[in-house]
């Protein structure tokens, strides 16, 4: 970690064995998204009905409506994990010579798809079923954005060295090597 407070860092600069550590943990967080997003798809279903009928219950499905506690976990624990996973997927995505807007709105954009995630089950609950469209947008962008910081990532880690130091921005290209 201690490279990431060097000025000017990226990932094409870090050694083999650093490198070989940030893929096989974005490796591990591919997995963890798949699981998950196959738990969202088959377990809840990808429409603003089937998202609304799992958490407000269904008479149609049988099915009961989520108690506060079983929100409340699942809460808690995507509050925990989401937002550790974030901060580092966010920590490798700065250390890659993307632009600095472009970083920036990949962090916001995927940042607000986390906190879509966490809020928007609490409100098709107690709210409106309409807020299904919300959890899906949210979705959506969490993992979009996961995926772009993790390709991002790998390419700078891995890819041609034109693809890591070509898209330098000037705050980037400004900062000499070893301050």
């Amino acid at each position: 970690m201690q490279v990431f407070a060097r000025r000017g860092f990226v990932l094409r600069s870090a050694s083999v064995e650093t490198r070989v550590a940030y893929t096989v943990f974005l490796a591990l967080v591919v997995l963890g998204a798949v699981s998950m997003g196959a738990l969202s798809v088959f377990r809840i279903g990808v429409t603003p009905a089937a998202i609304a009928a799992y958490y407000r219950g269904s008479e149609s499905e049988m099915s009961f409506p989520k108690q506060f506690w079983q929100l409340a976990e699942v809460f808690h624990f995507h509050l925990f994990s989401i937002s550790v996973v974030l901060l580092i997927l966010s920590h490798l995505l700065a250390a890659t010579p993307l632009p600095l807007r472009a970083r920036l709105g990949i962090v916001g954009a995927t940042s607000a798809g986390a906190f879509l995630d966490v809020c928007a089950p609490w409100a098709v609950r107690y709210l409106s079923g309409a807020f299904a469209w919300a959890l899906l947008a949210g979705w959506v962008l969490l993992g979009a954005g996961m995926l772009c910081m993790l390709g991002v990532s790998l390419v700078s880690m891995w890819g041609p060295e034109r693809w890591s130091t070509g898209a330098a921005g000037p705050e980037r290209a400004a900062v000499p090597e070893g301050t």
